[in-house]
């Protein structure tokens, strides 16, 4: 690969865009420190011919620190990046262990965090392919036929391999699993960084649920990109880790670049780039956050550049992911559009380059998005396009600051109350009753509330249920990725995928245009009742996309905690969110313009419960009504903005409204809660900062992309006031008045 060319080739495409390559940085990391030979540790010295015979001669420094922690019985978590070597800290002690002891089997269960990944990890595990080792691996998972999971069951392996889903329903379904579990010494869940928000809450009590059969065994976690890893572990295990740390940043070579777009939409735009590298020869893997954008920039890059494209995200079918995975790693198919899904480390063959078409939702997302380009030995090329948006603009000017960021911290939320009803439902069927006196105060609550639905009942402290109810209940929920509200999106009779509430109202409102694998629909009805959309395919060509109108209003707030900041008192708890959907504004597909704008006969209506972190902020002086409201509503777009980069949190995480009163309510968006909040609430004073910088930078009239405004507005971006909401914000960051109180808010909301 001539990086020369390449990059010149990457130059004029985005140039004919009016565009430009901003910043390039290269990134170049050799070997982790070296520790001892492996003749030198005491391992059986079978397992030492298998690690010779795989390449391997002497340790890193952190893979022998985690060796000793994990033979030591102390539960572990390794923080290292990719390709550095983490599993064979985890296997190696693990192995020994097996080889030495004997024992019960399994002897370890390692947990992936999706089906996919256990069975591509399995394949890449060169030291359990030695020959002459002899220990023996199993996968269990929803595809494992069913005379393979009897042979399992009966004749249990060394070492089993499955995900939180399958624990999730086996411990409930089949009891054979709980025997497997009591038999296994390490449990290792690799990959630990994926356990956030909603996922994370649901492997949290999954873990706590297989330690109620293994509770003597050793915990392992390990990941690559973990801000803070004794935390993450603590809520996840429940037991305080040791943190053994390797580099941070994987082996080898890449080159970083920052694009600004020029006159281009970034849909636009990318699509050019992944046609120009495929045109050069290149494998090319694009990301976007968002479901119908990665659907938007296939289609362009179909219809603008015949590439051979596809689209790779939730809500498809597996059967049509899996074909995807499999047509890229073997090169029939060079260009690949996908969400979060592919951040993680399925095996897609050698990568030679990585589209992002903005900044991700977090630094540890670009570590992993960019960490899958060169990494067999080639270097790897990362293009970022820069558009009209805050923070983009932000790092636009001080790029070098983007690169030297520490990772953000993993969030989650162990007690929402939609995941704990799931894993309540979840428990009884594996147990039969519960004891209420012995249940923790998250759970009790829980089972009141189940009560109230009929799907429980208490007899003294004894809680039983009713099975088939139970069961029902657990397959509506939609699995561990989702607090349980489904939208099933039929075309006709025939079922194409899903969409979990509150995305699917801003998605999936009549009149949207739905995009899936690659192919356009139109909504005609979604109904919330029912929990089914009807879409209908559109046959001729379409040049625009469509996004939502709204209103949300917070019609409760339950304290939980509070604390100061200056003049606010800012209140943590739950708040019960309604979303109305009034509308939809139509946008031209290549520049993003504004088409018109479409109101709905019957507005779409939903409330849930949630956490999130309310304050009043004081008036410094604004006579004016709508100059108010549009400074508190400029000051809420900008404060969910700053969190992306000071705490790692989504703005797809969070949810924002603001009242003419003041009040301005940061809440999680998904039901029950994720902990996005919770990290806004513990760091506000630098979001402040990073806010205030945002808006003193801009030199625009007063409120631009570049600094208050959002994608995700709920009125496209009227009513904002850049003057107005730096005005309130550094009266709150010099004024050392008493805090004010919460108070009602006033007014009608903006979102």
């Amino acid at each position: 690969m001539d990086l020369d060319s390449i990059l010149k080739s990457i130059e004029l495409t985005v140039g004919r865009f009016g565009g430009r390559i901003i910043y390039s940085y290269r990134e170049e990391f050799g070997d982790p420190e070296l520790g001892p030979h492996v003749d030198d540790v005491g391992l059986d010295p079978r397992l030492v011919d298998a690690l010779k015979s795989s390449g391997i001669y002497r340790f890193f420094r952190f893979q022998f620190e985690a060796l000793k922690s994990i033979g030591s019985g102390r539960d572990t978590v390794i923080v290292s990046g990719t390709g550095t070597g983490k599993t064979e800290a985890f296997l190696t002690p693990i192995v020994d262990n097996i080889l030495r002891n004997g024992g019960l089997k399994p002897g370890a269960v390692l947990v992936y965090p999706t089906k996919a990944l256990a069975r591509d990890q399995v394949s890449r595990m060169r030291l359990l392919s030695q020959p002459g080792l002899g220990v023996r691996v199993s996968v269990l998972d929803g595809d494992t036929p069913v005379a393979e999971r009897a042979r399992i069951y009966s004749d249990p392996p060394d070492i089993l391999v499955t995900n939180p889903d399958m624990v999730h329903y086996g411990l409930a379904y089949h009891g054979k699993l709980k025997r497997l579990l009591s038999n296994a010494k390490f449990i290792v869940f690799d990959e630990l960084h994926s356990y956030n928000g909603v996922f994370g809450s649901h492997v949290r009590w999954v873990i706590q649920r297989m330690l109620r059969y293994a509770g003597d065994s050793i915990l392992i976690g390990s990941g690559a990109t973990i801000g803070n890893p004794e935390d993450l572990g603590w809520k996840l295990f429940n037991r305080k880790p040791e943190v053994i740390e390797g580099p941070r940043r994987r082996r080898g070579i890449a080159v970083h670049s920052f694009i600004d777009s020029g006159h281009a939409s970034r849909w636009s735009l990318s699509a050019a780039l992944i046609a120009a590298l495929v045109s050069n020869g290149l494998k090319v893997l694009a990301f976007t956050d968002s479901q119908q954008m990665a659907e938007l920039v296939t289609r362009i890059a179909l219809k603008n550049y015949n590439v051979k494209v596809a689209v790779h995200r939730a809500g498809l079918k597996a059967e049509y992911r899996k074909s995807v995975e499999e047509a890229f790693k073997k090169g029939s198919l060079r260009a690949l559009v996908a969400t979060p899904t592919m951040e993680l480390g399925v095996d897609i063959g050698d990568l030679d380059a990585v589209v992002l078409t903005g900044l991700p939702k977090s630094y540890s997302s670009y570590i992993q998005r960019a960490g899958r380009a060169g990494r067999r030995g080639r270097a790897g090329l990362v293009f970022t396009i820069l558009g009209d948006d805050a923070i983009e603009a932000y790092f636009a000017s001080r790029p070098g600051e983007y690169f030297e960021q520490s990772v953000p911290p993993s969030y989650i939320e162990p007690y929402n109350m939609e995941v704990v009803k799931t894993h309540l439902a979840a428990m009884i069927l594996e147990r039969g009753l519960l004891d209420l006196r012995i249940l923790p105060v998250g759970l009790r609550e829980a089972v009141k509330a189940m009560e109230s639905e009929g799907l429980l009942r208490m007899v003294d402290s004894k809680v039983y249920g009713d099975f088939k109810k139970l069961r029902a209940y657990m397959e509506s929920r939609g699995g561990l990725r989702s607090t349980g509200y489904l939208i099933k999106i039929y075309d006709g009779s025939e079922e194409i995928g899903s969409r979990e509430l509150p995305e699917a109202l801003y998605d999936l409102h009549p009149g949207a245009v739905y995009y899936h694998a690659g192919k356009p629909y139109i909504s005609v009805e979604l109904d919330l009742e029912s929990g089914r959309a009807l879409v209908r395919r559109i046959t001729g060509e379409i040049n625009f996309y469509t996004r939502p109108l709204y209103t949300v209003d917070v019609e409760a707030i339950k304290p939980l905690s509070e604390r100061n900041f200056g003049p606010v008192k800012l209140v943590y708890g739950e708040v019960k969110v309604t979303v109305r959907v009034e509308g939809y504004v139509v946008k031209e597909e290549g520049s993003g313009v504004t088409l018109s704008d479409v109101l709905l006969q019957n507005p779409l209506i939903w409330s849930y419960w949630t956490k999130g972190v309310a304050g009043r902020y004081p008036n410094p002086g604004i006579s004016d009504l709508t100059l108010a409201i549009s400074s508190y509503h400029a000051l809420e777009h900008v404060l969910i903005t700053a969190s992306k980069p000071v705490a790692g949190v989504a703005d797809t995480d969070v949810g924002g409204v603001s009242y003419p009163s003041g009040h301005i309510v940061i809440y999680d968006s998904s039901p029950g809660g994720n902990g996005a909040s919770r990290l806004v609430l513990e760091r506000i004073e630098s979001i402040a900062r990073v806010s205030e910088e945002i808006m003193a930078s801009c030199d625009c009239e007063d409120g631009c992309p570049r600094c208050v405004f959002s994608p995700y507005c709920g009125n496209n971006n009227q009513l904002l006031s850049r003057r107005g909401a730096l005005k309130v914000l550094r009266s709150v960051l010099l004024k050392a008045a008493a805090p004010m109180e919460l108070g009602e808010p006033e007014g009608e909301p903006l979102a």
